[in-house]
């Protein structure tokens, strides 16, 4: 917005200041001309972009980074080896089955080496899903044979097996923890990915949406600039050409205060408003004069009344309340300042008579010839450019309607690209994906369960292998023991090998889709320019197609890569650089309308239009005006003082409310009236309330005619002063000037018309050309940043690569980590099954020694069956141990014992304690059968 304002106060203070008397003209400075005001229309809002391309990992963005790390280890920087590219792969897959093998035979080296480290890892998750099962199978057989834990060495622990059991244990549940890490984050990247792709569509039409709002508001942006700003412009531009002759007249009276002779014409123009202004004056001061009298009178005679009538009830309390409120001598009267007050003014019957006389010499008409004379420079001026208006604004049309067709094709340009079309068939997309979606969904729901079931078999395992007591013989004892635990560690390796196939292979199949998926569009599509096969498809397909959409609005000049438009649009350059509509339209050539349009040369040729006759004949003021003029300034007027009518107070006429008192009055006559002998009284003041009324209705007219007579003397004052102390000062002032411009039009008049006119054509262009200078700065720097659609395509591929494919390698990850950990879960699983199964404590170190079979076949016979089968109580064979010294008792593991008080007892059991009832009497025998050392044994 551009204001442009003429600050003639300073020449008038210039002036001001100056001799009135100097006859000698001094050629004023120029300020400036023009104050017409281009208000131009505001650029529209941006729109409210939904877009969002930020990310929540939501918790996995350790498994994110880690997956991420992992293909970048196993994958080429580049997507495509060196001697193939994306033409030769498509153009082999279009021409059917047998040119795809064909070219997979030519080239499947080159592929192999660049996928290298993804096959590789493939043929690994392959061969483990084949090795697995067989393991398994080898592992029931070794099981079945009595072999890999399926029965312990012996049923009671050795001297090293709690150390083992502890560490071997703790081992295992670091293993099974780690997984659980892994099977949390399965069902977690199992969900994102599901929810990721069924918003995908949602996220892609705001996506969609925000390009078509960006689009329209840059092409609003742009038709607000080029069209409706410049009508704008035109429509000041005429109006400052048809307010020519007014424009560089009131400026010519500025500069050389002839605006002095307009000031005049407007004094004597309103000495009829003078008079009948001091006629109001003088008719309310002379009724002022009389109503004061009246008004004074009337209160003095009620006073002595009131006097009077109240002297009967001086006795009577009511009277005596009402005198001691009320001083009716003092209080009964005007105000004191108000009767100081002359209201009568006989001065002004001779004012009246001056102006009456000088409007009968025509001073009005005197005075109106200087202002015609000085008009007749307005009308030269209007006629000497008259044919000049009319091209002027014919080649300002013509500009305008330039800038129309450039802002059409410029709107063209934006809109060659129909998203709606694309946006038509992104619900397609749901229709032809949700169905396999959620079957991979449910498949990875599988999966993930799975993982949990064999976690599930290992953390039981081990909660009853670590927490509870060891098997015990007899029926009913507490199944939660160490040897519940085992089975539920064999149970987990059963689980693994079961479904370690199915589970492998499709582990398998998720990462090479992932990592293929990431590789070729993630990468590509995060970073474009740094991606082999986006510049091929760039160069191949893309630009082909922009260039098509795009030709029409270019004129063909322009060659369009999608590359470089995305990288130009991340850093936030406008649309008008990034797509070069430059050559569209040259949006500087616009500030070469002067030569272009043609407007410059006619505007310029108004100097040389602009031709005035002679000005040295030219006079203000007669010297007969002169002298009624300065009657009109010795006038009386100018000594009269009618402030001091403004500072009377309305108010305060009276010295008290007569209103509140004739109240009073009443309310007193009413109390007086109920006593008889005072009625008398009443009457008279009844008499006296209703004189009061008049009297106050007096007052009423006072203060209207107060009012008028305000109102008047402001009139005046403003009709006659002109912001001076006085009128003689503003005559006296306006005289000077009025003279001292005659002697500058004279003899400067001719240069500072031509002055005013070059001042008057330079601020006329230079509206043009600032703007010109506001849509070159809008258009290049303001209109169309691409930050929205940037955001829009962040937030595209941030709903595809982020919260869908990289929760499905996140998912893959998860699968396989937790196969890695059971491997080595299975291992120690099958070390602890054989130690949880075990009955028996470490029995001490002189048992072990005795415990020596002849040969290694004898003893692996005699382990498949520990117990014997009978109710009866196992008789050993086992060597008796000699006595310990001072015992009398043989000990429990004597060769011979008697058996005879156990055989009507219940079933015997075994114990880890073979001490446990030595010092028993035989009388009060044990339930527990005391399990005899093994013994050595020569053999027949």
């Amino acid at each position: 917005m551009h204001f442009y304002t003429i600050p003639s106060f300073l020449f008038l203070l210039h002036t001001a200041t100056s001799d009135p008397l100097t006859t000698t003209p001094q050629l004023p400075s120029l300020n400036g001309v023009l104050d017409h005001v281009v208000v131009y229309q505001p650029l529209p809002a941006a729109p409210e972009y939904k877009s969002d391309d930020s990310f929540n990992a939501r918790g996995m963005e350790h498994v994110y980074l880690l997956t991420n790390t992992f293909l970048d280890l196993i994958q080429r920087d580049d997507v495509l080896p060196k001697g193939i590219n994306t033409s030769m792969i498509i153009n082999a897959v279009g021409e059917g089955p047998a040119s795809t093998l064909q070219f997979m035979k030519a080239h499947w080296q080159d592929l192999l080496l660049q996928y290298i480290g993804v096959l590789t890892t493939g043929v690994f998750g392959l061969l483990l899903a084949i090795i697995l099962p067989l393991i398994g199978l080898f592992f029931c057989c070794c099981r079945c044979a009595g072999k890999c834990g399926a029965y312990p060495d012996s049923h009671y622990d050795k001297r090293s097996d709690a150390c083992k059991r502890f560490f071997t244990g703790v081992l295992l549940s670091v293993f099974v923890i780690a997984a659980m890490f892994g099977s949390v984050c399965a069902f977690v990247t199992n969900h994102y990915t599901f929810t990721g792709w069924t918003d995908l569509t949602r996220k892609m039409d705001i996506s969609l949406d925000d390009t078509g709002h960006y689009f329209q508001h840059t092409g609003d942006s742009v038709h607000v600039l080029l069209v409706t700003n410049f009508a704008e412009l035109e429509e000041v531009v005429n109006d400052i050409l048809d307010e020519s002759g007014p424009t560089l007249k009131k400026q010519l009276a500025n500069i050389t205060e002839a605006v002095a002779i307009e000031t005049l014409n407007d004094l004597v123009s309103g000495l009829s408003k003078v008079k009948r202004n001091l006629r109001d004056i003088s008719d309310d001061t002379n009724e002022l004069e009389a109503k004061v009298a009246q008004l004074q009178d009337g209160l003095s005679r009620s006073q002595r009344s009131l006097t009077s009538a109240l002297e009967g009830c001086t006795s009577n309390q009511v009277c005596e309340k009402f005198l001691s409120q009320y001083n009716l001598d003092k209080d009964l009267a005007m105000a004191d300042d108000f009767l100081k007050i002359k209201f009568k003014m006989p001065a002004i019957t001779g004012v009246l008579s001056d102006i009456s006389d000088l409007i009968e010499n025509d001073i009005e008409e005197k005075v109106l010839v200087g202002k015609a004379k000085f008009d007749l420079i307005e009308k030269q001026i209007e006629q000497s450019i008259e044919d000049i208006k009319p091209k002027v604004k014919t080649e300002l049309r013509e500009m305008g309607k330039q800038l129309e067709t450039q802002n059409g094709k410029i709107k063209a340009a934006l809109q060659g690209l129909d998203l709606a079309v694309i946006q038509k068939d992104i619900p397609k997309l749901d229709t032809h994906t949700l169905k396999y979606v959620e079957y991979r969904y449910y498949v990875g729901l599988v999966m993930a369960s799975a993982i949990l079931l064999i976690l599930f078999c290992f953390i039981l395992g081990l909660f009853y292998g670590m927490c509870g007591k060891r098997p015990g013989g007899l029926y009913g004892d507490d199944c939660c023991n160490t040897g519940t635990g085992a089975s539920f560690l064999v149970s987990g390796i059963y689980f693994t090998f079961l479904f370690s196939f199915l589970l492998l292979l499709l582990t398998t199949a998720h990462f090479l889709l992932g990592a293929g998926v990431e590789k070729a569009v993630c990468q590509t599509l995060l970073a474009p320019h740094q991606s082999d096969i986006f510049q091929q498809i760039d160069q191949h397909y893309f630009q082909p197609t922009l260039n098509e959409v795009l030709n029409d609005a270019s004129n063909g000049n322009n060659r369009y890569s999608a590359t470089k438009l995305i990288s130009d649009c991340h850093t936030n350059d406008t649309i008008y650089n990034i797509l070069k509509l430059e050559s569209v339209y040259n949006i500087t050539e616009l500030t070469n309308w002067r030569s272009h349009y043609g407007i410059g040369e006619y505007i310029e040729n108004l100097k040389n239009k602009l031709q005035i006759g002679e000005l040295s004949g030219i006079t203000l003021l007669t010297p007969e005006t002169t002298h009624d003029l300065e009657e009109l300034a010795r006038s009386e007027i100018s000594d009269m003082d009618f402030s001091k009518f403004s500072d009377i107070l309305e108010d305060e006429i009276t010295k008290i409310d007569l209103r509140s008192f004739i109240r009073h009055l009443r309310t007193l006559r009413e109390q007086v009236s109920r006593y008889p002998s005072l009625k008398f009284v009443a009457t008279k003041l009844d008499n006296e309330a209703l004189y009061l009324e008049n009297m106050n209705k007096v007052v009423e007219t006072v203060k209207l005619t107060l009012r008028h007579l305000k109102q008047s003397v402001t009139q005046l004052e403003k009709n006659i002063k002109f912001n001076k102390s006085s009128m003689r000062e503003a005559i006296h002032t306006l005289i000077g000037q009025a003279n001292r411009a005659t002697s500058v039009i004279r003899s400067k008049g001719p240069q500072l018309i031509g002055d005013l006119t070059g001042r008057y054509v330079s601020e006329t262009v230079g509206l043009i050309d600032e703007y010109v200078d506001r849509v070159l700065t809008s258009i290049q720097s303001e209109v169309g940043y691409c930050s929205p659609l940037s955001t829009s395509y962040n937030a595209t591929v941030v709903a595809f690569c982020h919260e869908i494919v990289d929760p499905f390698n996140g998912f893959w990850a998860s699968i396989g980590w937790c196969f890695l950990l059971f491997l080595p879960c299975i291992c120690l699983s099958v070390s602890l099954i054989s130690l949880y199964r075990k009955s028996e404590g470490y029995p001490g170190p002189l048992v072990e020694t005795e415990t020596q079979p002849l040969d290694k076949k004898r003893r692996d016979r005699a382990r498949g069956h520990r117990r014997t089968p009978s109710g009866f109580p196992e008789v050993t064979h086992s060597r008796a141990l000699p006595p310990v010294p001072g015992e009398v008792e043989e000990r429990a593991h004597s060769r011979y014992r008697d058996t005879s008080a156990t055989r009507h007892i219940e079933p015997p059991r075994y114990t880890s304690n073979p001490s446990l009832n030595q010092r028993s009497p035989p009388s009060a025998p044990s339930g527990e059968y005391e399990r005899p050392p093994p013994y050595y044994y020569p053999g027949p």
